[in-house]
């Protein structure tokens, strides 16, 4: 396009005006088509960069999962052993419970 504009300014004496507006056209055409040109590589650079930070933002989220759930496993593990903690203490208090009370009714002389 650059040779069309400076032919159209070689002849700008013999094509008058209209020779003028057309230099003006093409130059301002010109212009345009490297200004989109410009403006599609910032868009298309932009789409990237969005592109690579979403995909960094779903992996974080993902290793941030993977950890609570590891962390939620581990605490219901937990849970289960101490709830089986617990059953033990309540039927070794319940044994020790009918003991004492086995042995108060001995010392009274109600042995059944």
């Amino acid at each position: 396009m650059d040779a069309a504009i400076t032919a159209a300014m070689q002849s700008w004496p013999q094509l008058g005006g209209a020779g003028a507006l057309l230099a003006l056209l093409l130059y301002v055409m010109r212009h345009a088509s490297s200004d989109r040109g410009d403006y599609r590589a910032a868009l298309d650079a932009a789409e990237t960069r969005h592109a690579a930070e979403l995909t960094r933002i779903a992996e974080a989220h993902d290793a941030e999962l993977r950890e609570l759930r590891d962390d939620v496993a581990a605490l219901r593990k937990q849970l289960d052993e101490l709830h089986l903690a617990l059953d033990v203490e309540r039927e070794e208090r319940r044994k020790a419970e009918d003991r004492a009370a086995e042995l108060a009714r001995g010392a009274r002389g109600d042995a059944r």
